[in-house]
């Protein structure tokens, strides 16, 4: 099947290098075949022959997402490679900038500066945390970027970040935008395992009981209520609803679990989505195992 649809890919590509730009083909060969080397080829080409900055600008957030995901797959040993590539997207995001301001070119410069700085080190990182956010809020709260990748950022970000007042992070913020990012999945993009597995080890690691998580939460639902910034707003979205609330992948409310138990529910789930997938991906199926491993650890 992987072979029939390499073969497939390289005919399109021969097809579609002298037409027009086709986005969804990129995100095709980005999402659907994970093939990194036939997307940089399609866009470079696509780029030589783009029509308006619009169409340019398009292009060029999607070699920066492009070389970010090339950067993730380079050796960990290999920093000077890393850097390269992440320095690489960076500057194809600010160029897409330039050319036409746009919520995803925002949010693949954040995405870069944060690869960068964790290459380099926790004071890197660090330094760089706030200006990664404000890339990531632009894009939310000026362009309406109700997107999963931007929610997983910021709760990555508010995740391991020391809190006040050496930094922003916070544990339940950081909840909420996975859960905000978990609901806002795009279909044909994946099966989305890594946000599962985030939200589960968030979970496990805040460990309140179903007592508390029903106090909190339904604390949070009046907070969701009161803002309208799209971004403080989804600081609380785990309160959205209230504790009465039933997760897709749960067939009982928030206030019936334990953060512990829903944390393993989480993985069972992803265990479960992945078996829906004929022919997953290498990225999945390593993703898989680690998931199972650690469904393991915690039961």
């Amino acid at each position: 099947m992987k072979k029939l649809l390499a073969l497939i890919s390289a005919a399109l590509i021969a097809s579609t290098l002298s037409a027009a730009f086709n986005p969804e083909y990129s995100d095709y060969l980005f999402y659907t075949l994970e093939d990194f080397d036939a997307d940089e080829e399609y866009l470079t080409a696509a780029e030589e022959s783009a029509a308006t900055d619009e169409e340019k600008s398009a292009i060029l957030w999607r070699l920066s997402r492009n070389s970010l995901s090339q950067g993730d797959l380079l050796d960990e040993d290999d920093k000077d490679g890393r850097f390269a590539m992440y320095e690489e997207s960076q500057a194809y995001a600010e160029e897409s900038i330039s050319l036409m301001p746009n919520a995803d070119a925002y949010h693949w410069l954040s995405s870069a500066i944060g690869r960068w700085g964790q290459t380099k080190g926790v004071l890197e990182s660090l330094s760089r945390a706030g200006e990664m956010r404000d890339y990531e809020l632009k894009a939310i709260d000026e362009y309406g970027y109700d997107h999963t990748d931007a929610w997983y950022v910021l709760g990555i970000l508010y995740n391991q970040l020391p809190g006040w007042p050496i930094s922003f992070g916070n544990k339940n913020y950081a909840i909420s935008y996975m859960r905000r990012s978990l609901e806002t999945q795009i279909a044909g993009r994946g099966l989305f395992l890594t946000l599962y597995q985030e939200l589960s080890n968030q979970l496990y690691d805040r460990n309140w009981d179903a007592k508390k998580r029903t106090s909190e939460i339904n604390k949070m639902q009046k907070d969701y209520e009161k803002n309208d910034v799209l971004s403080e707003k989804m600081k609380y979205y785990e309160g959205a609803e209230g504790a009465s609330k039933v997760p897709f992948y749960s067939t009982v409310a928030l206030s019936q679990m334990s953060d512990r138990q829903e944390a393993a529910m989480l993985l069972m789930y992803a265990d479960a989505v992945f078996k829906t997938k004929a022919d997953p991906l290498p990225s999945e199926v390593a993703k898989h195992s680690e998931i199972l491993a650690r469904l393991e650890e915690i039961t």
